[in-house]
């Protein structure tokens, strides 16, 4: 049986769209109309870290899987939300401790994350509410998380990590600071480890409340087949759905 409804986790495209710094900017126009042609059709342009999308461990390693070689349960399957809004500052760094005190709040989240083989959730998702700013200047200043954070999410069997901002590090815009030694550690820890990142996601407050003894939360993110790619934009939705 299909969900009664479906949450829509991902950010529409459009011109205006925020790009990460230095990126391909989103383009799409007319080829052909239906008034001279007889039907539609747009030439679209964009880069493969555009909107919603997912990172392959290829994006920062150069023998590391391509988007080709992720079988498609990698992104589908039940996930965990861990609710870190109360800890979300402009340029603020998110520990461990941090994220263990927010799990530590709703019952069952710790035991919860596995490997999937196990019938644990291996996919865990960090709702920030960053995404309220998406397409003003603000959302570059978004919540980033600390190494401890991959590190431990990795050790526990979690697969796939995703944010509700442009990127778990900090993003730092080309204004003349420059780039720490360690500016992509959730980055390269998680895709050296295989663990997959999927960025820019929104409305992940609407699966909220799940206690893993009632309601699971189920989420699809399925990037577009794109072969020998390092990412791809997602038509991410989830799901609420009775526990077993």
């Amino acid at each position: 049986m299909p969900p009664e409804s479906l949450i829509d986790l991902s950010h529409p495209l459009t011109p205006h769209s925020t790009i990460y710094p230095g990126d391909p900017p989103f383009a799409m126009h007319s080829v052909c109309n239906t008034p001279s042609d007889g039907y539609t059709v747009h030439a679209v342009s964009l880069g493969t870290h555009t909107g919603t999308h997912v990172d392959a461990p290829f994006h920062f390693f150069a023998h590391g899987q391509k988007l080709h070689e992720l079988s498609l349960e990698r992104f589908v399957g039940r996930a965990l939300v861990v609710d870190v809004r109360h800890l979300a500052r402009a340029r603020g760094c998110i520990q461990w401790r941090d994220v263990r005190e927010s799990l530590d709040r709703t019952r069952g989240a710790i035991a919860s994350l596995g490997p999937r083989s196990e019938g644990r959730i291996d996919m865990v998702l960090f709702l920030t509410g960053w995404d309220g700013w998406w397409n003003e200047q603000k959302y570059f200043d978004h919540p980033y998380f600390g190494r401890d954070v991959a590190e431990e999410l990795v050790k526990m069997g979690v697969r796939l990590v995703g944010v509700d901002t442009l990127s778990p590090d900090e993003t730092v815009l080309e204004d003349g600071r420059k780039e720490k030694e360690d500016a992509f550690v959730m980055h390269e820890v998680l895709l050296g480890r295989g663990c997959l990142i999927c960025e820019n996601l929104t409305n992940l407050g609407e699966l909220v409340g799940g206690d893993f003894e009632g309601e699971e939360v189920w989420v699809s993110l399925v990037p577009l087949s794109l072969y020998g790619a390092d990412g791809a934009p997602v038509r991410a939705y989830g799901w609420t759905k009775k526990g077993r």
